[in-house]
């Protein structure tokens, strides 16, 4: 019988992320290892074993009081292939224990904001870079910030969804309003304030269709985004939904009639992504990983970053030209299937791991 190849994955074992890929290579020849610094309840398959290290205290500094830990259990693992997500926290832990092959993925703030922090920082990321054989990044713009830091090979690995679950289930500008919405946790710098900003000019110019806005998600920023509603006498055409299961999230992208990402940075856009899957038009700032999943005027439009002026403008211009809001959104379906389906981007990665098995 062939034996199975020892994969450790260094990585939060409650994220989204985490869950799919270790779902999706659950189904092959691997015996795999989560080594995560938070629970789940999630329940993975048979050949997977969680392991857990709680830092002592919630603050950053107890990373590094729980580094031995890491070093132990990962000896103790003894992996074929040490697969560290996230360069500034579990990526430095696989850098330190000195385990090799390793493979070190990039998500975003680690390497946007984690090494402008201080010259410390960027030592430790170049540390974690330099320790990896391959470094995998969701978009060529993360790749290109990647590069600064590095010499390395860097792999764009699209965190691609399931177009099976993310697909259109009803067409678009069939209710008695139009919905214009967006899913993301709600944080300063995802722009969600520029969007209320937006809607507030929107409704009081726009009077051909009633409007509503919807948002999806929660966050440290709910609060003062509801408050800010109600500053601009706007929250009777607003809904704030909190958190939903992620098998729930097609349902709610389908209740949108086009789907608004005002981020100030975005690391890839899976956002974008699910939203073109189910065949949603897109207004979203041309930021990050969003020049690649937005392309303007294919299945979507772009806004000037910080500007709710044009991004009410935006909006107006897709509201007053319902051909083209249907046109971006069928192209968005083309675009998901060619080239950001799930099994098409983890192939790319099965491929870098079949280089050290």
């Amino acid at each position: 019988m062939l034996r199975r190849t020892k994969l450790c994955i260094l990585s939060d074992a409650d994220s989204i992320h985490t869950k799919k890929w270790v779902d999706y290579l659950s189904q092959y020849n691997y015996e795999i290892s989560i080594i995560s610094m938070r629970d789940t309840k999630y329940v993975f398959g048979d050949n997977v074993k969680k392991y857990i290290i709680e830092p002592p205290f919630k603050n950053k500094l107890s990373y590094f009081f729980i580094i031995s830990k890491f070093k132990k259990l990962i000896e103790y693992i003894n992996p074929d292939i040490l697969h560290g997500h996230f360069a500034s926290s579990y990526g430095l832990y696989g850098a330190l224990s000195k385990k090799r092959p390793y493979i070190v993925s990039v998500w975003g703030r680690d390497v946007y904001e984690f090494p402008k922090k201080n010259s410390i920082a960027e030592i430790l990321l170049r540390k974690t870079l330099k320790s990896a054989e391959v470094i995998c990044s969701t978009s060529e713009d993360m790749a290109e910030e990647t590069k600064k830091y590095c010499n390395k090979e860097i792999i764009v690995t699209p965190f691609g969804v399931d177009t099976k679950k993310f697909s259109k289930i009803n067409e678009i500008l069939e209710k008695e309003y139009i919905t214009i919405g967006l899913m993301k946790n709600l944080k300063a710098v995802y722009g969600i304030n520029y969007l209320i900003d937006a809607f507030s000019m929107l409704i009081k110019e726009y009077k051909e269709d009633k409007l509503k806005l919807l948002i999806v998600g929660d966050g440290v920023e709910r609060r003062k985004l509801e408050e800010q509603c109600k500053e601009l006498k706007i929250q009777e055409f607003v809904e704030f939904k909190g958190n939903v299961e992620n098998t729930e999230i097609p349902k709610y992208i389908n209740e949108m009639d086009i789907v608004c990402l005002p981020s100030l940075e975005e690391s890839f856009g899976v956002a974008a992504v699910e939203a073109s899957a189910c065949g949603r038009p897109i207004v979203s700032t041309s930021v990050g990983g969003l020049k690649e999943t937005v392309i303007d005027g294919l299945n979507g439009i772009h806004c000037k970053c910080k500007d709710p002026v044009d991004l009410k403008n935006k909006l107006m211009l897709l509201l007053s030209d319902k051909k083209k809001m249907k046109d971006l959104g069928n192209n968005g379906i083309k675009l998901a299937h060619e080239k950001y389906t799930w099994e098409k981007n983890a192939e790319i990665m099965q491929e870098v791991y079949a280089r050290f098995i």
